[in-house]
């Protein structure tokens, strides 16, 4: 699992071809959501160019702990295992299971968002889960395509969008 814990790791992470461009646009949407810039509109996460990265690399908020911003770190799945430290609420299962909270492996469950990465063209490459357990947020986890029969993605996804219906 990659784990990052500011923007300015996730454009290093970029760089070294570790992550691809589409998951720092979607970190650089939530920091711009926050933060955004007066006179610069943008809708979706794939309209951010290297300008905009640039920019954003700038600012004192690129390298601010995301744990402290958002409530959570960005994490990159790359393995099955990885998958089992998605972790989700469910009472009555961590009742049955001794304190432990289900993960995507276990069960399918509701998120506070879970869906696929939108590309510029073609099929989506990535998903994400994310799951609030505070005020400020929670950490958000990017699984790629090759996971998501093992993530049960579809599934996931599908019952998120039913209970926020």
């Amino acid at each position: 699992m990659i784990d990052i814990h500011n923007f300015t790791e996730a454009h290093n992470l970029h760089r070294q071809g570790r992550i691809p461009f589409r998951l720092v646009q979607d970190q650089a949407m939530v920091l711009l959501s926050a933060c955004p810039w007066p006179g610069r509109h943008i809708h979706d996460a794939i309209e951010i160019d290297a300008h905009d990265i640039d920019r954003l690399l700038s600012r004192p908020d690129a390298a601010a702990s995301y744990a402290d911003m958002l409530g959570g770190n960005f994490h990159v799945c790359e393995t099955e295992t990885d998958l089992k430290q998605i972790v989700g609420m469910d009472m009555e299962f961590a009742k049955s299971h001794g304190g432990r909270w289900p993960n995507v492996t276990d069960q399918v469950m509701g998120w506070d968002a879970c869906d696929y990465l939108k590309e510029p063209s073609g099929e989506a490459q990535w998903a994400f889960f994310l799951l609030c357990w505070n005020d400020a947020g929670g950490p958000v986890y990017y699984i790629p395509k090759q996971l998501w029969l093992a993530a049960r993605i579809a599934e996931h996804i599908a019952l998120t969008q039913q209970n926020w219906a």
